[in-house]
């Protein structure tokens, strides 16, 4: 199996079909709204245990502020309400939670970012202006805006057991996040003191590092990362890990005959994408007989494009005509569109990994690329074939389109973002009304363990448990179509819906 070592060391070139669609010049760490945050930096030094929350008693489900029972904003669901975990008012029993090479304890003493009448909430904004340079023109509309609608909305029925709740907001560049990402961990770890963090997005791995290992705080976000850093039972994320994600898709084209008698390559990025295909989607594939010939690292970064045209020959010389895509989204397209001009077109698959089944670049495909069948948990492609908007999402957008029209039509990377911050909203509120009014960090990852099947904003529904910490269960097949350079379902409305493995 090829393993490419190193970097190559002069400056890409690139064709004008893509150049501006990649600007890597500053690298290619864009957000969500395009492709979550690709995690290619060294995995942070920091310990995180290699344990959850396991054994620790459950709240009722619910649907945070799309329930209409208790302090919902919509019309769906109702929300549950959990037991509380501690006595007294803000204030925890010591935790500590082990079995790995790393231990989270959670300190005895006043509850970090709870008071009896406050709880501080850090919200991670995403500023998008400096991509405009590179040619990606979206407009992701006004997040402050809709996470304040959305906080006013509960402070003003109540809030949570009597307490409201106060954001702590800080911004991050789409283009270059780590950096700014680090420091906004540190504010609110150390200087704000928050009870828990919101990103619509992926953060860097040394920044999610911060806030879950050093800052021991609760992180809530939409996008899944490597399973490891699950561990310590801090990160919650509306999408699934890396993991899962790769090891459903080897069941799904294993399942439909997609791999027999095809010589498998798999496209990769590096750092924790790379990870994920080495302890998830290779021994998967393995234990399914199918061996993978060769595994390409693309960087994820200005380096990318410059091993594109290697990691294209080494899978041409391996003969390998299956490639399936792990790696950056933003990649994704002009690596095929690579491929396409050197003759290599072989049958692709794709999923959500790095949110690659997104139409935001689904642009960047070439003709060859038609038809190519992916695994998404998102509804955009509903939308897009006319189905009406679930109830959760119609809760979300009656609270955040009167402060951002720019949330509608449901195809444009706005409505995407907004949805994801009603998404990380859902899940805090859902914990802390599951956490009862002597809140405690135990009490709320304790509630947000019990949170049996919800409806996710835009995804699919998913649940939580003691074991599981990245929510979204269910996933349909979809296909690029060149006549709208997007992906829609493989049948249409009709496309059945199916349980992720």
């Amino acid at each position: 199996m090829t393993r490419p070592q190193g970097r190559l060391a002069s400056r890409p070139r690139h064709s004008s079909t893509y150049a501006a669609a990649v600007g890597l010049a500053a690298g290619v760490l864009l957000t969500s709204v395009v492709v979550p945050y690709v995690r290619s930096e060294p995995t942070a030094s920091a310990t995180v245990s290699s344990s959850g929350p396991e054994g620790v008693p459950t709240a009722g489900s619910g649907t945070g502020v799309t329930g209409n029972s208790g302090n919902g904003a919509g019309p769906a669901s109702g929300a549950g309400q959990g037991p509380s975990a501690g006595p007294g008012n803000a204030v925890s029993s010591s935790v500590t939670e082990t079995s790995g090479p790393g231990t989270a304890t959670i300190p005895s003493g006043p509850v970090t970012g709870v008071t009896s009448s406050e709880i501080k909430v850090g919200i991670g904004l995403i500023d998008v202006g400096a991509a405009k340079q590179f040619g990606f023109n979206f407009d992701i509309g006004n997040e402050k805006a809709r996470y304040q609608a959305l906080i006013d909305r509960l402070n003003r029925q109540g809030g949570i057991a009597g307490r409201k709740i106060v954001p702590y907001f800080e911004s991050f560049p789409a283009t270059d996040p780590t950096t700014a990402s680090q420091a906004d961990c540190l504010t609110w770890t150390k200087d704000d003191k928050v009870f828990a963090v919101l990103v619509e997005s992926q953060l860097p791995t040394a920044a999610e590092v911060c806030i879950i290992g050093q800052g021991a705080t609760p992180l809530i976000t939409t996008q899944g990362t490597e399973q490891a850093y699950y561990a310590n039972g801090l990160l919650w994320t509306t999408q699934a890990s890396d993991n899962r994600i790769l090891d459903d898709e080897a069941d799904y084209l294993a399942g439909n005959g997609s791999l027999k008698g095809k010589t498998i390559g798999v496209l990769s990025g590096d750092g924790t994408d790379e990870q994920a295909v080495d302890n998830a989607l290779i021994p998967r594939l393995s234990s399914l007989g199918y061996k993978v010939k060769d595994v390409e690292v693309v960087p994820s970064d200005a380096g990318g494009v410059q091993r594109q045209p290697i990691a294209i020959s080494n899978f041409k010389a391996a003969g390998v005509n299956f490639v399936i895509v792990a790696s950056n989204v933003v990649l994704a397209g002009p690596f095929v569109e690579a491929a396409n001009r050197a003759g290599f077109n072989p049958t692709y698959a794709l999923s959500d990994f790095n949110n690659e089944i997104n139409d935001q670049v689904a642009n960047y495909y070439p003709p060859s690329f038609q038809g190519t069948v992916g695994l998404s948990t998102h509804r955009f492609p509903e939308y897009r074939d006319g189905a009406p908007f679930t109830s959760t999402d119609q809760a979300c957008l009656n609270v955040i389109h009167p402060v951002d029209s720019k949330v509608l039509p449901p195809t444009n990377a706005a409505f995407e973002e907004a949805m994801g911050n009603c998404a990380v909203f859902d899940v805090l509120v859902d914990g802390l009304r599951g956490a009862g009014a002597a809140l405690t960090q135990a009490s709320f990852l304790s509630a947000l363990s019990g949170l049996s099947r919800f409806g996710i904003p835009a995804t699919q529904d998913g649940s939580f448990s003691a074991t599981q910490h990245d929510a979204v269960d269910y996933e349909q097949p979809v296909s690029w179509q060149k006549s709208c350079e997007c992906w829609k379902l493989v049948h249409g409305l009709h496309t059945p819906i199916r349980k992720m493995s």
